[in-house]
């Protein structure tokens, strides 16, 4: 016997409803700006009074297939580190995992440990999610030549900037 949608059920249409929304919430935006997978984004405030504070030079790289990855080099010593290095860096975290993680390490280029935390991302709206170790997933807004970072707050959002650094 064929059902029709009053033998289905009013629960079962709107959690299938609910299930195709949410669905479309991953859909990139029209218009959208894209993430840009060549160089990477460093931190308004690396080399200065913010690095000092959070005690690291932070770097977010797009990689292909929608992984992210978030390198965090020591302060003071991240002021001596050069952007091409840094891009090398991103290379040799990304060679080494397939999957999420956190990799410590010098990575054979690097004179004291920095940290790289790769996750897979995708999109809410106009916006990228990923888990960043926030009370929630953190979000990218991406510009022309920037992103913006917002991690969730117990009172507001945090919002820091990154400019593109392109490598020739």
């Amino acid at each position: 016997m064929r059902k029709t949608a009053c033998d289905i059920g009013p629960r079962r249409i709107a959690l299938g409803a609910l299930v195709v929304l949410a669905g479309l919430a991953f859909v990139p935006a029209a218009g959208a700006a894209s993430e840009n997978l060549a160089g990477f984004y460093a931190r308004d405030g690396n080399d200065g009074s913010p690095a000092a504070t959070a005690g690291n030079n932070i770097y977010v790289k797009f990689f292909p297939d929608r992984w992210l990855g978030m390198l965090f080099i020591p302060y003071p010593y991240a002021t001596g580190v050069d952007a091409a290095t840094v891009d090398e860096v991103f290379a040799a975290a990304r060679a080494q995992t397939t999957s999420a993680a956190y990799l410590r390490n010098r990575f054979d280029l690097l004179d004291e440990a920095a940290t790289v935390q790769i996750e897979r991302y995708g999109y809410l709206g106009e916006r990228i999610a990923f888990e960043c170790g926030a009370l929630s997933a953190c979000t990218i807004r991406l510009g022309d030549g920037y992103l913006e970072l917002i991690k969730p707050g117990v009172i507001n959002e945090h919002i820091v900037r990154y400019q593109h650094v392109a490598l020739p």
